[in-house]
């Protein structure tokens, strides 16, 4: 295995495609915040579908994120 030294790997992992995927594990992140939030109120109605909503975004982003993530560093690092 090849030697990488910090400053290709530090160039690597704020390239844009990786930026946009932090930025979308962030957002689903912040997301699952405002649903925590939502939750913890004690009105029933719009509160309680919000924090639904904002739960089930939160979880997606997430989750995609991450996949994209591993996606991303798995096939670049794949040896054909």
């Amino acid at each position: 295995m090849a030697e990488v030294s910090a400053r290709d790997a530090l160039r690597y992992a704020t390239e844009d495609e990786m930026v946009k995927l932090y930025v979308v594990v962030s957002g689903g992140w912040l997301l699952l915040f405002v649903a925590e939030f939502a939750f913890n109120r004690l009105t029933v109605g719009v509160m309680s579908f919000v924090g639904v909503v904002a739960f089930l975004a939160g979880v997606l982003a997430t989750f995609a994120g991450l996949v994209g993530i591993a996606y991303k560093l798995l096939r670049e690092t794949r040896t054909d």
